[in-house]
């Protein structure tokens, strides 16, 4: 498998891992690493190498750019950067393609592809190639899942108010609406990684980011708290606090900038009733 040149559907698979990842997993030992060796037919050592190249061509981490990285890594990654829904669209494709070459070749490796994020069920596809509801559907859910897992994977697998690190009670919050602009609908950079009590209230303003990316609150929370100790323990306890901030892709000053004037303090915090 040595100097074996690296096919765009493989490029694809690797870049999809990359986003799986949190940062220090990129190594030839990692579980998931030698799952794809094993269904691309590489050495895990390839793939942890392919890792590692899409990280210092990564603009959201503080690294240097390797020199040998290939022309078609670095068009990747900037592509990526400037179109996100599309490359995320090309990379499920790609992984359709890869899955079809394994099911179709009884001596492939069959792995649990799960754990690499390939498939969660299987949908039906429309064999004249036309687009329909069901294929629409499926491209949303896969689109958010990517957008799910880039996200909580940068904050390291916690919720980044109160470091909560239940993975099922996780969400990738999105700071600005994607229905208010598409082109951040899967932007990693437009996402925290919030449990679902501080994704509500987030959503419903009654909080925000600051300067520092520290947690500023409507200040009417604090009436409210004087009778109520668990608005106190979910929201006021955090008061001034920085965010846990994730190893890449900080959030974007302009969507932060967007929630502040859009959404923060403007629906009023009431008890006991809607």
């Amino acid at each position: 498998m040595a100097n074996k040149k690296w096919t765009d559907d493989e490029r694809y698979a690797a870049l999809k891992l990359y986003f799986e990842l949190e940062f220090g997993q990129f190594h030839a030992r990692n579980k998931n690493v030698i799952q794809l060796a094993e269904i691309l037919g590489r050495t895990p050592g390839s793939i942890a190498m392919k890792l590692g190249n899409f990280a210092s061509l990564d603009p959201t981490l503080d690294r240097g750019g390797l020199k040998n990285v290939s022309a078609a890594d670095r068009e990747l990654m900037a592509r990526f950067h400037n179109q996100p829904a599309r490359v995320i669209d090309d990379i499920e494709r790609a992984v359709d393609r890869v899955e079809y070459q394994i099911s179709s070749d009884p001596t492939s490796f069959q792995a649990d592809k799960n754990q690499v994020g390939f498939r969660d069920q299987e949908i039906g596809f429309d064999v004249s190639g036309r687009a329909t509801t069901v294929m629409r559907v499926r491209e949303e859910r896969l689109n958010q899942g990517f957008f799910r897992r880039a996200v909580l994977s940068g904050y390291h697998f916690q919720c980044c108010v109160c470091r909560m690190k239940f993975v099922r009670l996780l969400e990738a919050a999105h700071i600005k609406p994607h229905h208010q602009d598409e082109t951040y609908r899967l932007r990693p950079d437009n996402g925290l990684s919030l449990c679902r009590n501080h994704h509500k209230a987030f959503d419903e303003g009654y909080w925000t980011l600051g300067s520092g990316f520290s947690i500023e609150l409507d200040p009417r929370l604090h009436k409210l708290g004087r009778h109520d100790q668990a608005i106190n323990d979910l929201l006021i306890v955090h008061e001034g606090r920085q965010i846990e901030q994730p190893f890449r892709y900080l959030p974007s000053a302009e969507v932060i900038d967007w929630h502040r004037e859009n959404t923060f303090a403007k629906n009023e915090p009431v008890l006991g009733k809607e």
